[in-house]
């Protein structure tokens, strides 16, 4: 604490330990936010879940400086977490900000999706909504409840089991990411808090020599953050180093047995290209009965190290129905396939993009950010399996592509623009060369695929891989290579001109069957690669810079047609051209239910990018109206709460003053707080003779009541007989007569500010 004087008089002025302590309480929340960076991977997660620590803190520590009691307290910052939590993660669907019955199905439907895929993902995982709302809740609970324990109950140990359970929570489903630095900070904060409180306490209780109180607890402070950070940081420096720190556990939290969904680890299958390619070009890996020809996708990577393209999606459980990844405007085709697989010795299920419903007898997973089907977790590959797969293939309009928004959301620019520090200089001034003059993000597209195509040449005998050395050597150099190269090299360069993109895998559409046309072979010949981009409404759009490859229905927009590698041709075989109309027949959309495989789900047999649905008539009107009625309504409802609680108070006071004593004593009481709401105040020494000087002096309209009730009130006091009974009947009138005087002094806006001021709902002591 400090000292000032002032006017001969000594003020204390404690040091702000109890606002450090909140400030201290809230880093801990910061922390424990922190420490789940080991569950999520990409996306926005942190920033929503900052604001809902600084959000819950602050509202916690203002309900209880304003000295609302607990149980208030508890409910209003749960009404204000519910607020919070709906403007951040379900915003579209309030109205002015105020949850609203779409609200609570929206939270709720997200929550469910997300604990539906609990079981099936693993950490790190993408930041889905219904897992933060999740922690914004965990989050909001931790600060109430912490707060109470703290500063109302002074239980600083109890206070951080909140943020404790939270955090260990984190520590053992999260993955393997900054172990060392999350628990560092997160004991650091924890300790720094601790500190904080102890020296408040002692503050209060201890007398340091001289009563130099403020010194005590700010040296106690300062010596035991200092020693706390030296303390982790020795530990997190020196405890991996000792012996046994690497030693797998005794006791390991995180093996959850063999219903554990794990990680897949499974060689890449952009690597294992050239090998199916040179090894293995006549071996049938699969086969694909289906009305349509398509590239069959295996996955997306969508990482970019330098060295490879990666990929680690979140899987859930598929079964009937998937869903939808990125929205697409433009129309598409949409056709069942039923694939049979050999020897793809992977753990991918091969299918045309995008799947949209899944029949299978075992249990399968489905990613629907990149739109990829895996088998389940106790199965080591694909091989042997029959599934049967629904897909919607887009069918895009070169004029509408030419005109697509360039704006590109968070999360896409954030899983799908990013390369490695230090990308070659030379390879994104190449693509800039490239697509100069390019009059729109599907212009420099198509510049960067006829680049390929017209100055390259597909070959497999090239000792390249994917790394940034070998982009240059590939670009700059040999100008030869196959898939691998074409795919990883155009989307790299599209991502250095800011293009997203990401690199596909699968397989061409393989030999139709002698006899039947419908039932396609597919070979390690048809590996194959290419690129993706992110094309604002029209989603990820496939291009084409393999020189000698072709997707069908496609070419009405790549301009590239049909083209795939002759059967059992070898590794530098030619390729083979299937002529394919521009504009692709749409039958199988239209097709019967009987030519459908029958245990799909039906509502997705009709043509999901087309349809003639009315528009959806703006919602606003009617949401600003229900806004207003529900303003007005909580507007009346105070109004009458509050005129309610003053007459029922004031009536049952009355009734409790059953004596002229008591009803004298009231009515001078009821004076007084008539004369305090004009703003006068009357001195606690002061006699009720000088107390009615002084408020007559000030509001002279109530000089004779006010007047005659302080005689009432000193002859009721000092008289040596009890009063009339008419005494106190009359004492309330004349209080009557000053609260309507002095309300009568009051301008409208006093009036009404005082007869709803907020404090007149509060109990009276």
């Amino acid at each position: 604490m400090t000292t000032a004087v002032a006017g001969g008089e000594v003020r204390v002025r404690a040091f702000p330990l109890t606002a450090i302590g909140e400030v201290a309480f809230a880093l801990v929340g910061v922390a424990t936010v922190f420490g789940l960076r080991r569950v999520f991977v990409g996306g926005d997660w942190f920033g929503p879940l900052l604001l809902h620590v600084l959000a819950a803190h602050g509202t916690v520590a203002l309900l209880r400086r304003r000295r609302v009691p607990a149980l208030p307290a508890l409910l209003l910052a749960a009404a204000v977490g519910v607020v919070v939590i709906s403007w951040l993660h379900a915003g579209e669907t309030t109205t002015f900000g105020l949850p609203t019955f779409d609200t609570i199905d929206a939270l709720r439907s997200s929550m469910s999706d997300a604990f539906g895929q609990f079981s099936d993902v693993k950490a790190p995982t993408e930041p889905l909504d219904g897992f933060l709302v999740a922690c914004a809740a965990a989050v909001w609970a931790s600060a109430i409840a912490g707060d109470w324990a703290a500063f109302r109950a002074d239980a600083t140990v109890e206070a951080v089991l909140p943020a404790a359970a939270l955090f260990g929570v984190a520590a053992v489903l999260g993955g393997d990411v900054d172990r060392i630095v999350v628990t560092g900070v997160w004991i650091a904060a924890v300790l720094a808090f601790v500190l904080v409180r102890r020296a408040e306490r002692l503050g209060r209780v201890a007398t340091w020599v001289g009563d130099h109180r403020a010194r005590g607890p700010r040296t106690l402070v300062a010596l035991g953050i200092g020693l706390a950070l030296l303390a982790t940081v020795v530990a997190a420096v020196v405890g991996p180093r000792l012996p046994g720190a690497e030693a797998e556990a005794v006791v390991s939290l995180t093996d959850l047995g063999d219903d554990d969904p794990g990680t897949r680890f499974t060689i890449s299958p952009l690597i294992d290209i050239q090998a199916r390619l040179v090894n293995q070009p006549d071996l049938e890996l699969f086969t694909v009965r289906s009305d349509v020809r398509s590239y069959w996708r295996l996955t997306s990577l969508d990482k970019f190290d330098g060295a490879r393209w990666t990929s680690n999606g979140s899987y859930g459980r598929a079964d009937g129905g998937l869903d939808e990844g990125v929205p697409v405007a433009s129309e598409r085709i949409t056709f069942d396939q039923e694939v049979r697989v050999s020897a793809l010795a992977q753990i991918w299920l091969p299918a045309a993009y995008e799947p949209r419903a899944i029949q299978a007898a075992q249990d399968v997973r489905y990613d629907e950010v990149s739109g990829t089907l895996i088998v389940d977790t106790d199965i080591p590959s694909a091989d042997g399996m029959a599934y049967a797969v629904r897909s919607a293939l887009p069918q895009h309009d070169p004029a509408a592509l030419a005109t697509a928004s360039t704006e590109i959301p968070e999360d896409v620019a954030e899983l799908y623009l990013g390369l490695p520090e230090g990308f070659s200089p030379e390879v994104q001034s190449l693509a800039t060369s490239v697509t100069a003059g390019s009059t729109s993000t599907y212009d420099a597209a198509l510049r960067l695929q006829q680049f390929f195509r017209d100055n390259f040449t597909y070959e497999l005998d090239v000792a390249l891989e994917h790394s940034i050395g070998d982009m240059e050597t590939f670009l700059f150099q040999v100008r030869a290579g196959y898939c691998e190269q074409f795919a990883g090299t155009y989307a790299a360069m599209a991502r250095s001109i800011g293009i997203p993109s990401r690199v596909a895998v699968g397989f061409t559409p393989g030999v139709p069957d002698a006899e039947d046309p419908t039932l396609y072979h597919v070979r390690g010949e048809h590996a194959h690669a290419w690129p993706e981009l992110y094309l604002g409404e029209y989603g990820w759009v496939a291009f084409e810079p393999t020189p000698g490859r072709g997707a069908p229905f496609a070419e009405q927009y790549t301009g590239v047609p049909e083209q795939q590698a002759q059967s059992g041709g070898g590794p530098n075989s030619a390729t083979t051209t299937s002529t394919v109309p521009a504009t692709p027949d749409p039958s199988p959309a239209t097709s019967t239910p009987d030519q459908r495989i029958p245990n799909l789900p039906d509502e997705l047999g009709a043509d999901p990018g087309t349809g003639d649905a009315e528009p959806r008539p703006n919602p606003w009107p009617g949401r600003i109206a229900v806004a207003a009625g529900a303003v007005l309504a909580v507007a009346v409802l105070y109004v009458v709460a509050v005129l309610a609680v003053g007459a029922v108070r004031r009536w049952a006071r009355r009734r409790r003053a059953g004596t002229p004593e008591a009803q004298v004593a009231l009515a001078w009481e009821e004076s007084l707080d008539a004369a305090r709401r004009a703003g006068v105040g009357v001195r606690a020494s002061a006699t009720q003779s000088q107390a009615a000087d002084e408020i007559a002096q000030r509001l002279p309209v109530v000089e004779a009541p006010i007047r005659e009730l302080a005689a009432t009130v000193e002859a009721t006091a000092f008289a040596p007989v009890p009063p009339e009974p008419e005494a106190g009947a009359q004492a309330l009138a004349l209080a009557d007569r000053v609260t309507h005087d002095t309300r009568s002094t009051m301008s409208a806006k006093e009036r009404f500010r005082t007869r709803f001021d907020p404090r007149r709902l509060r109990p009276r002591g």
